[in-house]
């Protein structure tokens, strides 16, 4: 089975529609799709169990906290993470699927550098960022942080207490698995400007983002995997269906 990951707040405009686009998309795979509703005030857990998600409820804990708790209560082998708002093409989910079970330890969905989905600003502080890993830290990746992205949901949980609860998770997770040496698939996607209004805040994200190249970079050169818990504790989550 695949277990998609959305994690969702406030998106109650997009999420209907990426439901509906993922299970198009999986209309010939075994798949289940969890909305990790993250203390959305606006309807949107609702109308992703309209659209036929399955829904979590937790309480305002951050987008990759939000993550971490889909994943735990995942039932598939395979984890495909989306995002709520539009952006990204679910149909590409196949083919980042198919690279993960050839044989790829994470199959990432990579955004053109520059594009209609993210201010100049963002981009400019993104493409700085690639440039630091791959002149220190060796490793050319096209995308750090894209949020459509599918691999082993074992690899996922073995690396949460290490994955941060906020935006930074994505990078983390690309950076923790290049280090640990499998090979990491980058497949070309358009990207589509965002339905809603954006939550990343420019000095704080960035702060977070460079914390955590920084700690990736370190990994990189010392050609292994962050050491990980034993013991994984999460918010308690509400489960509809």
């Amino acid at each position: 089975m695949i277990s998609v990951v959305i994690p969702a707040r406030d998106e109650v405009h997009a999420v209907a529609g990426v439901v509906r686009r993922v299970r198009e998309a999986l209309a010939h795979e075994v798949h289940e799709i969890l909305v990790v509703d993250d203390g959305s005030r606006d309807g949107t857990g609702e109308a992703a169990r309209e659209a036929g998600a399955r829904v979590l409820t937790v309480g305002g804990i951050g987008y990759g906290a939000a993550i971490k708790v889909g994943a735990a209560h995942a039932r598939g082998t395979w984890l495909a993470l989306l995002d709520a708002d539009g952006t990204y093409p679910e149909a590409a989910l196949p083919g980042l699927v198919a690279a993960v079970r050839a044989g790829a330890r994470q199959a990432i969905g990579a955004r053109p550098g520059f594009g209609p989905g993210e201010s100049l600003a963002r981009s400019v502080v993104k493409a700085l960022f690639r440039g630091a890993v791959r002149w220190v830290g060796g490793f050319a990746a096209p995308d750090l942080n894209s949020g459509l992205r599918v691999l082993r949901t074992a690899d996922l949980l073995s690396l949460a207490p290490v994955l941060p609860d906020r935006f930074s998770l994505t990078t983390t997770l690309t950076l923790a698995l290049a280090a640990a040496g499998d090979p990491i698939v980058f497949q070309p996607i358009a990207y589509r400007a965002r339905v809603g209004r954006s939550k990343w805040r420019p000095v704080r994200d960035t702060w977070r983002m460079g914390r955590t190249v920084a700690r990736g970079i370190g990994w990189l050169r010392a050609g292994r995997a962050p050491r990980t818990l034993a013991a994984l504790e999460l918010p308690p989550a509400r489960g509809t269906g």
